[in-house]
């Protein structure tokens, strides 16, 4: 990664994003968001329906679970409270999302504001079952019974989804990722070539950690599941997901690492067979690529903490 586009990425990102800096001394101010919680717009609701969602409606948070998205908004990062205190319109949940739906992070208009719309059934989900219903789409079940399950350690999916989409708005209006040669991407990502999925470096390309439906791709033969593990061991990417494109890898980078290393849970892939019998476990945050990453994604976080970096 280049030092200097680095220093001016990181250094800049709170300016560039119109953020409040950090207060100088004790914890960063409390930022209420509850306020920003509001019924999706018919414009969000008819990008659903686009997709062939056709019974979308608003959910109303009963009040234990809009305690618990209170909670969940208090434990965000500084940096993601301040992003969204910046840039949230509205945080709205809907029910009718069927199948693997889960969040939106729409624009409003040509501005620097977001709505973050979210499937309201998640509230109820660990992240363990939800990211383990996501991971099996991406495999066909053969004569091995091999399956594929994440564990999460009693992490919430409500937290890995707002850190994921709060992600989303600190990229989008300053196009963090989508600067070449960015801090986040260089030596991964490769400049566009036309509308259309962003290409990876060629080693990365080649990987069958980049042969998934993330990035066009069949499914993959249940036996063949450790094959493609072994290969993601060998990348930068925390999980396939993070394939799809820049900002899926700095969301699904940036969620994974708050959740495992500032929230104490251990997040792990296993591959079992057909007796239940474990065959491999792979924990994503011990990948030596990984790993190289999380001093970049620390320094953005810092950011906007108290003494954070300037």
């Amino acid at each position: 990664m280049r030092s200097t586009l680095t220093g001016l990425v990181l250094g800049t990102v709170l300016a560039f994003a119109g953020l409040a800096p950090p207060a100088a001394h004790g914890a960063a101010p409390p930022i209420s968001l509850a306020s920003r919680i509001a019924p999706p717009d018919r414009a969000v609701i008819e990008r659903f329906e686009a997709a062939g969602m056709r019974d979308i409606r608003p959910h109303v948070l009963t009040p234990a679970e809009l305690a618990q998205v209170e909670q969940a908004l208090a434990r965000l990062p500084a940096l993601h409270r301040r992003v969204l205190d910046t840039h949230l319109r509205h945080l709205s949940f809907v029910d009718g999302v069927p199948g693997q739906g889960t969040a939106l992070t729409s624009q409003v208009g040509d501005s620097a504001r977001f709505d973050i719309t979210l499937r309201a059934s998640a509230l109820h989900e660990t992240l363990a079952h939800f990211l383990t219903t996501k991971e099996r789409r991406l495999f066909e079940a053969d004569a091995s019974g091999h399956t594929v399950t994440i564990e999460a350690d009693g992490a919430d999916a409500l937290t890995y989804l707002l850190l994921h989409e709060a992600t989303h708005v600190l990229d989008m209006p300053m196009k963090l990722t989508e600067r070449q040669g960015n801090a986040f991407g260089d030596g991964i990502w490769l400049a566009p070539m036309a509308q259309g999925r962003i290409p990876l470096a060629p080693g990365l390309a080649a990987s069958p950690a980049a042969a998934t439906r993330f990035r066009g791709a069949g499914p993959i033969a249940a036996s063949h599941a450790r094959t493609h593990y072994d290969a993601l061991a060998q990348t930068p990417f925390v999980s396939f997901y993070a394939t799809a494109a820049p900002g899926e890898d700095l969301a699904e980078l940036m969620a994974w690492h708050v959740i495992s290393r500032r929230h104490g849970h251990t997040l792990s892939i296993a591959v079992h067979d057909a007796d239940g019998v474990l065959l491999e476990r792979y924990q994503p945050m011990r990948f030596p690529a990984v790993e190289a990453r999380l001093p970049l994604v620390e320094r953005l976080l810092g950011q906007a903490e108290p003494g954070g970096a300037a």
